[in-house]
């Protein structure tokens, strides 16, 4: 830190940070996303086990977006040291350089390896945290802010030796000038040269750096998941929490708090409703399709469709009742 100081001031400290910035809401995204949609699918979307397929499954699918960002962040940082015959104006200027140089798959260097590291990595990140949040039944805010601080700890000790060789293979020269052929190339010549803790350099800064950053994300996360369900936005959430049964997507908040007191009574009301409407539907003796009476055969033939659909949307609501 005090060598960038003396030659680059404050702003050096903060070089090839557009990537990140521009990169990393969607990396969240898609990481949080296919996370939750994965553990939506779970036959026990509360396991450990649930959770550590689900993180495992976001850190495959973010790595497309991540290797390239990273590249470009890992070669901004080290400008002065690579590529001298070139100075990038920012992430786009050096990704466009690499593929007018090496094409596509410069793009990507790195890439294997963003994978091994993320899927230890996210599943080991999403597993210490909900362990941590399922060990309170309460857990308050400060609470929160230290199983996501601890977290990304947990996160960075699965997987901190591959990010190591990920970061020296980006930082390698390109193309014909490159020291190292691929992963296992660059892992076994580095420990040849320097040993074992080649692996570790740079452990403590990352998880000094990994405690807040993780978090903050956490908190932030779960603080908008409880906003989304205070408000009726049909979702599911965390570990020992309830999940909301029906999708309230078109229902307003004021509708909910002032005619349904509690979950069953709504299930009793959409319940209730649904036979209504199918027993309107049987005791219609014709059906309109795009504004005309349609033929005998069509009407029979939208009946029962009609039916089908209500009576299993009634299923369903039926098997949630259940559930509560």
């Amino acid at each position: 830190m005090k060598s960038i100081l003396l030659s680059d001031n404050i702003r050096g400290l903060y070089r090839g940070i557009s990537s990140p910035m521009m990169g990393i809401g969607l990396v969240n995204a898609i990481v949080f996303g296919v996370y939750g949609n994965v553990q939506r699918l779970s036959d026990n979307p509360n396991s450990l086990a649930s959770h550590f397929w689900a993180g495992a499954a976001g850190g495959l699918v973010q790595s497309i977006v991540c290797a390239p960002m990273e590249l470009a962040k890992t070669r901004l940082q080290l400008a002065n040291h690579i590529d001298s015959s070139h100075k990038f104006k920012g992430p786009i200027d050096c990704l466009m350089y690499i593929y007018r140089t090496e094409g596509i798959r410069g793009c990507f260097k790195g890439f294997t390896a963003t994978i091994l590291r993320d899927i230890p990595g996210f599943s080991s990140y999403f597993v210490s945290y909900e362990f941590l949040m399922q060990c309170n039944q309460t857990p308050g805010v400060f609470y929160t802010l230290m199983a996501g601080g601890f977290a990304g700890v947990a996160s960075w000790l699965a997987c901190y030796p591959v990010d190591v060789i990920k970061t020296h293979l980006q930082a390698d020269a390109l193309g014909k000038h490159a020291k190292y052929n691929g992963f296992v190339d660059c892992a076994v010549k580095s420990y040849e040269r320097e040993g074992y803790m080649f692996f570790f350099r740079g452990l403590n800064s990352t998880l000094i750096r990994a405690f807040p950053m993780n978090a903050a994300c956490f908190f932030v996360v779960s603080w908008i998941l409880d906003f989304c369900k205070r408000n009726g936005i049909d979702m599911i959430d965390n570990s020992n929490q309830s999940f909301n049964v029906v999708n309230l997507e078109n229902w307003s908040p004021s509708y909910l708090d002032s005619d349904i007191q509690s979950d069953d009574k709504l299930v009793r009301k959409l319940i209730s409703d649904r036979v209504v409407e199918l027993q309107l539907l049987r005791e219609s003796p014709y059906e309109t399709l795009n504004g005309d009476i349609s033929d005998y055969y069509h009407r029979d033939h939208i009946y029962e469709t009609k039916v089908n659909q209500i009576e299993s949307s009634q299923f369903n609501i039926n098997g949630d009742a259940k559930r509560l």
